[in-house]
Protein backbone atom coordinates (compact mmCIF):
# COMPACT_ATOMS: atom_id res chain seq x y z
CA UNK A 1 0.00 0.00 0.00
CA UNK A 2 1.50 3.34 -1.06
CA UNK A 3 2.01 6.32 1.15
CA UNK A 4 -0.58 8.89 0.07
CA UNK A 5 0.24 11.40 2.80
CA UNK A 6 1.95 14.70 2.18
CA UNK A 7 5.57 15.04 3.23
CA UNK A 8 6.84 18.25 4.72
CA UNK A 9 10.49 19.20 4.99
CA UNK A 10 12.12 19.87 8.33
CA UNK A 11 12.22 23.62 7.73
CA UNK A 12 8.45 23.78 7.16
CA UNK A 13 7.82 21.74 10.31
CA UNK A 14 10.15 23.91 12.39
CA UNK A 15 8.54 27.10 11.09
CA UNK A 16 5.04 25.77 11.85
CA UNK A 17 6.03 24.80 15.39
CA UNK A 18 7.74 28.15 15.88
CA UNK A 19 4.60 29.95 14.66
CA UNK A 20 2.46 28.26 17.30
CA UNK A 21 4.96 28.66 20.13
CA UNK A 22 5.81 32.32 19.49
CA UNK A 23 2.37 33.63 18.56
CA UNK A 24 0.44 31.80 21.25
CA UNK A 25 -2.10 30.71 18.65
CA UNK A 26 -3.83 27.38 18.85
CA UNK A 27 -2.51 24.50 16.78
CA UNK A 28 -5.89 24.26 15.01
CA UNK A 29 -5.80 27.93 13.98
CA UNK A 30 -2.21 27.79 12.75
CA UNK A 31 -2.84 24.49 10.95
CA UNK A 32 -5.82 25.98 9.12
CA UNK A 33 -3.70 28.93 7.94
CA UNK A 34 -0.93 26.58 6.82
CA UNK A 35 -3.31 24.20 5.07
CA UNK A 36 -2.32 21.17 7.14
CA UNK A 37 -4.18 18.78 9.38
CA UNK A 38 -4.39 20.10 12.96
CA UNK A 39 -3.43 16.71 14.38
CA UNK A 40 -0.30 16.72 12.22
CA UNK A 41 0.75 20.02 13.74
CA UNK A 42 -0.03 18.79 17.26
CA UNK A 43 2.15 15.74 16.58
CA UNK A 44 5.00 18.02 15.49
CA UNK A 45 4.55 20.10 18.65
CA UNK A 46 4.72 16.99 20.83
CA UNK A 47 7.79 15.72 19.00
CA UNK A 48 9.46 19.09 19.30
CA UNK A 49 8.76 19.31 23.02
CA UNK A 50 10.53 15.99 23.59
CA UNK A 51 13.73 17.52 22.25
CA UNK A 52 13.32 21.00 23.68
CA UNK A 53 16.55 22.34 25.10
CA UNK A 54 18.78 25.39 24.63
CA UNK A 55 21.23 23.27 22.66
CA UNK A 56 18.51 22.03 20.31
CA UNK A 57 17.28 25.56 19.71
CA UNK A 58 20.81 26.73 18.89
CA UNK A 59 21.34 23.75 16.59
CA UNK A 60 18.09 24.51 14.77
CA UNK A 61 19.11 28.16 14.38
CA UNK A 62 22.51 27.13 13.00
CA UNK A 63 20.92 24.63 10.61
CA UNK A 64 18.56 27.32 9.30
CA UNK A 65 21.50 29.69 8.90
CA UNK A 66 23.48 27.00 7.08
CA UNK A 67 20.57 26.33 4.69
CA UNK A 68 20.29 30.05 3.96
CA UNK A 69 24.05 30.32 3.31
CA UNK A 70 23.94 27.28 1.02
CA UNK A 71 21.12 28.90 -0.98
CA UNK A 72 23.08 32.17 -1.14
CA UNK A 73 26.21 30.30 -2.25
CA UNK A 74 24.29 28.49 -4.98
CA UNK A 75 22.86 31.81 -6.20
CA UNK A 76 26.32 33.38 -6.26
CA UNK A 77 27.78 30.41 -8.16
CA UNK A 78 24.96 30.66 -10.71
CA UNK A 79 25.57 34.40 -11.10
CA UNK A 80 29.30 33.82 -11.60
CA UNK A 81 28.64 31.18 -14.26
CA UNK A 82 26.30 33.54 -16.13
CA UNK A 83 28.84 36.36 -15.98
CA UNK A 84 31.60 34.08 -17.29
CA UNK A 85 29.41 33.07 -20.25
CA UNK A 86 28.53 36.70 -20.94
CA UNK A 87 32.19 37.73 -20.82
CA UNK A 88 33.06 34.97 -23.27
CA UNK A 89 30.33 36.11 -25.66
CA UNK A 90 31.39 39.77 -25.47
CA UNK A 91 35.03 38.82 -25.97
CA UNK A 92 34.16 36.72 -28.99
CA UNK A 93 32.02 39.51 -30.48
CA UNK A 94 34.69 42.17 -29.93
CA UNK A 95 37.26 40.15 -31.89
CA UNK A 96 35.10 40.09 -35.01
Amino acid sequence: MGDNGKRYDAEFKADAVKMVRESGRSAASAAKDLGINPQTLRNWLQEDQKWESPDKIRIMELEAELRAEKRRNADLEETAAILKKAAAIFTANSRK
